[in-house]
């Protein structure tokens, strides 16, 4: 019998026994996976999954390891790592990506990582070749494809998706529809990410830096020890007035764009690096499927990724403390939102623009 055996990838690697969580350069936390201990080396720099807690357990430290990845069953994702040549493997992806996100400044060390933030930095973002299989499928021979770090690792969603020159890449047959809701935020004064259509592709600029980083509502919910809503959490803190405020006109301009797919993972806050204080509501993001037809008096989202919450009534509640967007949706220009909408979709954005003026008076 001919005993043929599976080639193996050609990157075997030593089994991970030990992560450490750094922030910048500073080791923060390490965990053993062999015997499930976890260390604190610095708690001022943990990250909200994990901070404030009386114990660390291994539970919450693989929680939040499992988190910093992207989906392992995404299949534009498996073919980058297909390509990276390590599998389905979520310690194998944590150790080729060292975690690297464009969201903060975290990362993990294993025992052969390279040695500093320093190098990372040069090495994180905008591995080409690799982006060019997140979003065409295709795999080719190109040594690149092995070199360095890329935050796709750490990039979410559903959606075919690159990383490159500080923006984020999506097909324009998948996700046009980010275009039409970016031009109504701007022209009604919410804060959303700046969105651009080049040929093929739509472009979000990133609005995260080394100075500013991003939490996600998921993440935050693990630090208040709540599964309610963190709109509920803030309000009881009179600190927190202006991001009650930024939810609000969120929760306003969701509706108006019909967005079913406001999630915990779509929307967050900004913090300070250093700090770690909140500074604001996170700009609008991920409109891939907005414009859900047949959400008029009903428009409801996933938040919380469990109940329904009927944002037309939070619209109709909140839209009377706003009525400068209600101002400038009497007078909103759509005839370049109108070229990427279906009849059906116009005519009723058209109504909730007229649903919520009439609910300001």
């Amino acid at each position: 019998m001919d005993k043929f055996t599976i080639p193996n990838s050609g990157r075997e690697t030593e089994k991970v026994k030990r992560y450490t969580i750094m922030f910048e350069n500073i080791p923060i936390l390490e965990f053993n996976i062999e015997t499930d201990e976890v260390t604190v080396y610095e708690k001022a720099h943990l990250p909200f999954g994990l901070r404030g807690k009386e114990k660390i357990s291994s539970a919450y430290v693989l929680d939040w390891l499992n988190n910093r990845i992207n989906n392992l069953n995404r299949t534009y994702m498996n073919m980058v790592y297909i390509a990276r040549k390590i599998g389905r493997d979520r310690d194998k992806v944590i150790k080729d990506s060292s975690g690297i996100s464009f969201t903060d400044n975290f990362w993990i060390r294993t025992h052969d990582s390279i040695a500093d933030l320093d190098e990372l930095k040069k090495l994180r973002d905008d591995n080409l070749a690799l982006n060019n299989v997140a979003l065409t499928g295709e795999i080719t021979e190109n040594e690149d494809m092995l070199k360095g770090f890329t935050s796709l690792f750490t990039t979410k969603g559903y959606f075919p998706k690159a990383v490159f020159g500080g923006y984020i890449y999506k097909l324009k047959k998948d996700s046009v529809l980010e275009y039409p809701a970016y031009l109504i935020g701007k022209q009604i004064g919410v804060n959303v990410a700046e969105v651009a259509l080049d040929g093929e592709y739509v472009k979000i600029k990133i609005f995260t830096d080394y100075s500013t980083s991003l939490v996600h509502a998921s993440e935050l919910k693990t630090y208040f020890d709540t599964s309610d809503e963190i709109y509920n959490i803030l309000i009881n803190d009179d600190k927190y007035r202006d991001i009650i405020n930024q939810l609000q006109r969120m929760y306003i301009f969701n509706y108006i764009i019909a967005n079913p797919d406001l999630h915990d993972d779509n929307y967050g806050l900004l913090y300070n690096s250093e700090t770690f204080e909140f500074k604001s509501v996170s700009p609008c993001y991920d409109h891939n499927v907005a414009f859900q037809e047949g959400l008029l008096g009903l428009s409801r989202t996933t938040m919380g990724n469990s109940a329904s919450i009927p944002l037309d009534d939070l619209c109709e509640h909140f839209i009377v403390n706003y009525k400068d967007i209600a101002q400038k949706l009497k007078s909103i220009d759509l005839d370049e939102v109108k070229a990427y909408l279906s009849e059906r979709q116009f005519n009723e954005l058209n109504e909730r623009i007229t649903n919520v003026i009439s609910w300001s008076e």
